[in-house]
């Protein structure tokens, strides 16, 4: 049987091995175990040991059990340790066999899985090809779900052919139906067959086949794990795995030096330098497939945040493409990744970083030009400027407000008089996605950030970039709407190419074309940065996500 990355599974062999390897800046444990006397034995004692409790420290809440409520990456790293997927990653987003064994083109529409038999569910429950269904379809139909899983799915039809053996028909050819069934965690279809997100909430339907199993979830408190034992594959090292928000970074910091929490995500940009010479503590950076950008509503006529000088209403800006490339022009990339981000980011000038699938070498980073910004507003008819209002979240991206402002106070420099309103990520992608006019955003303008959940750059240009068609499952997260015809027939034509190196092309024109139309204004490309105990190894992840199960006691 092939598995994943084999020719068999539609991969050949290591692809892309090498370069995303490259996007590693460093992999390092600082002062290993080199402390001595009294305070290094109380701290072997309180250090995480095999079968012990591993406790890691968020910088973001985990808002729902429920795996297909909405797929962030707080969400994701909590629901994967219950919850298997078909397919799974490794640390470089490459797929990797999980419930599925194998799986390889039987022709350009069908797909053939052969599933792992003797899986069990937490319950006790034998996996089948049923679960596989019923999860497929339920992913699609959340009640709520902020994230609807049809940008994945919709052009799927799963149909079994016996127990462990399903067929996935595609309505076009689609060469990474793998990698985007691992978008979707797998659920005991007996248990959550009529369950609401409260009753994953609760632990009720939260039974899954993975390494662990739920134990409690309190919001804005923890998330208590315990391992399954009848795990199929490889067995956790740790017995319990602890779950704890600590949005404010100085607090999470703070927790990790006193050794009451052994990993912590996102480490502020401030304190990087002094944990990265903390005796018995370890720093792992990695730069992340995911760029954080800047939306512009481009999908009405008038928009909510859009003021003339003297506060009236006036025509949506963003309309005019050279609008948007003057507000492109007045922001200093790199200055808000050297500077306000301390090398905790990196400038962006496209959708993906160098290493992934679709990266575009063609598209260069833009030096910022005041002088060509103020000119475009002129011929835009906007030579005195316009009010605006930038919202973004103040808890979600690494210094996130900092970011924001500094935005604010670029555009203020080319005549924009801004205003600027950040508030909690949970009531930030809320509003950012509906309840605005026309059933749109609440926004005009604001700063969010976009990892493709498939390792490639095609979930940013369907998702982010291609015209909203939510029946094909097209522009889930095009908040504002923007539509490009010409960008479309890309984008839709790279998703049914089989063969990788013309669908790359494809897909690096759509990039370019995107980004020359201004679709978006990316920022830049954070680099993941966990502290942990130098007791600890971790290899680091780009899709950032933190899990017990990529842990190991050192050796």
């Amino acid at each position: 049987m092939a598995i994943a990355g084999q020719q068999e599974a539609g991969l050949p062999p290591e692809k892309g091995t090498g370069m995303q390897l490259s996007r590693r800046i460093f992999l390092a444990g600082l002062n290993g175990l080199m402390m001595s006397g009294p305070l290094f034995s109380s701290w072997q004692v309180l250090a995480a040991e095999t079968d012990g409790t591993l406790t890691l420290g968020f910088s973001s809440e985990t808002s729902s059990i429920d795996p297909h409520w909405h797929i962030v990456t707080p969400n994701s790293s909590v629901a994967q340790h219950m919850f298997d997927r078909l397919v799974h990653v490794d640390e470089l987003q490459r797929p990797v066999p999980g419930l599925a064994l194998s799986w390889k083109p039987l022709d350009e529409l069908t797909w053939e899985f052969k599933l792992r038999q003797d899986v069990k569910f937490h319950n006790g429950e034998l996996f089948t090809v049923e679960d596989v269904i019923f999860s497929c379809q339920r992913a699609q139909n959340v009640p709520g779900a902020i994230f609807n899983m049809r940008a994945y799915l919709a052009d799927k039809t799963v149909e079994k052919v016996d127990d462990f053996t399903l067929h996935v028909k595609t309505k076009l050819p689609n060469p990474i139906v793998p990698n985007e069934l691992s978008t979707t965690a797998i659920l005991c279809k007996k248990a959550a067959e009529n369950a609401s997100t409260g009753d994953f909430n609760t632990g009720k339907a939260a039974i899954g086949t993975g390494p662990f199993k739920f134990v409690e979830y309190v919001p804005g408190a923890q998330v208590v794990l315990e391992r399954n034992d009848e795990y199929w594959g490889d067995k956790p090292d740790w017995k319990r795995v602890v779950i704890k928000p600590i949005p404010a970074g100085g607090a999470r910091v703070a927790a990790l030096q006193s050794r009451n929490i052994d990993v912590i995500d996102n480490v502020p940009p401030a304190d990087v330098a002094h944990l990265a010479g903390a005796q018995g503590l370890a720093l792992v950076k990695d730069v992340a497939n995911r760029v954080v950008f800047l939306s512009m509503d481009q999908g009405r006529k008038t928009s909510p945040f859009v003021r003339s000088k003297s506060g009236d209403e006036m025509q949506n800006v963003f309309l005019d493409r050279r609008v948007r490339q003057a507000i492109d022009l007045a922001i200093d990339k790199k200055a808000i990744a050297e500077r306000i981000l301390e090398g905790n980011g990196a400038a962006a000038e496209q959708f993906v970083p160098n290493g992934i699938f679709g990266h575009n070498a063609d598209i260069k980073l833009q030096s910022a030009d005041l002088a060509k910004a103020k000119a475009l507003l002129a011929e835009a008819g906007l030579a005195d400027g316009f009010q605006l209002t930038i919202h973004g979240p103040n808890d979600r991206f690494i210094r996130d407000s900092a970011v924001v402002q500094a935005v604010s106070q670029m555009l203020t420099r080319i005549g924009i008089t801004m205003q600027v309103d950040t508030m909690p990520g949970n009531v930030f992608y809320q509003r950012a996605s509906s309840g605005g006019p026309e059933g749109g955003s609440q926004f005009s303008f604001f700063l969010v950030g976009y990892s493709p959940a498939t390792g490639e750059v095609s979930g940013a240009l369907r998702n982010v970039v291609h015209t909203v068609d939510k029946e094909r499952g097209f522009g889930s997260n095009n908040r504002t709407r923007y539509s490009n015809p010409e960008v479309d027939k890309l984008i839709e034509e790279g998703m049914r190419t089989l063969d990788d190196a013309k669908r790359q092309d494809i897909f690096r024109s759509a990039c370019a074309k995107a980004i020359e139309d201004v679709a978006i204004i990316p920022l830049y490309y954070p680099v993941s940065v966990w502290g942990l105990r130098s007791s600890l190894t971790f290899a680091g992840r780009s899709d950032e996500r933190t899990m017990a199960m990529d842990f190991h006691p050192a050796a």
